[in-house]
């Protein structure tokens, strides 16, 4: 029997989301003026950024139903890992380089998360979370072979 492939459903598109709509509309209504990058203190260094946001999936959650949160650690403009917590649901933890296909595809400027109010991080924040759900060391892309 053939495994037939209809249209996209909602919920195929809820699985497949990979940032909070939050972020994706920042991204889309960003307006033509760029604010400055982040210089870090070391030439060559990438600055390290971190970000939480509350995060809604799948799509159509009644009000009432508790959110979630999207956790995001740039590595300069790209992310580097994310970490969706749901509801209800065991934390996703996800590593640039060999999760790519499931992280948000946006950079550091593009999110408009440092434009957002509240939503950047300490960097201690991230790592106690990320080591809490034995997340994987981080390697940064210049370290990696």
């Amino acid at each position: 029997m053939k495994n037939k492939r209809k249209t996209p459903t909602q919920e195929d598109d809820a699985e497949q989301q990979r940032v909070p709509d939050s972020v994706m509309e920042a991204a889309r209504s960003a307006s033509g003026g760029r604010s400055a990058p982040v210089v870090s203190g070391d030439a060559g260094e990438a600055p390290q950024r971190y970000f939480r946001v509350p995060f809604a999936r799948p799509a159509g959650q009644s009000p009432d139903q508790p959110k979630g949160w999207w956790y995001a650690h740039f590595d300069g403009q790209w992310i580097g890992r994310q970490i969706d917590m749901l509801p209800g649901q065991k934390p996703i933890l996800l590593v640039a380089g060999k999760d790519d296909m499931s992280m948000c595809e946006l950079n550091l400027e593009e999110t408009g998360l440092t434009r957002k109010k509240g939503a950047e991080i300490l960097p201690r924040q991230f790592e106690d979370l990320w080591a809490r759900h034995n997340g994987p060391s981080y390697e940064r892309p210049a370290n990696r072979i």
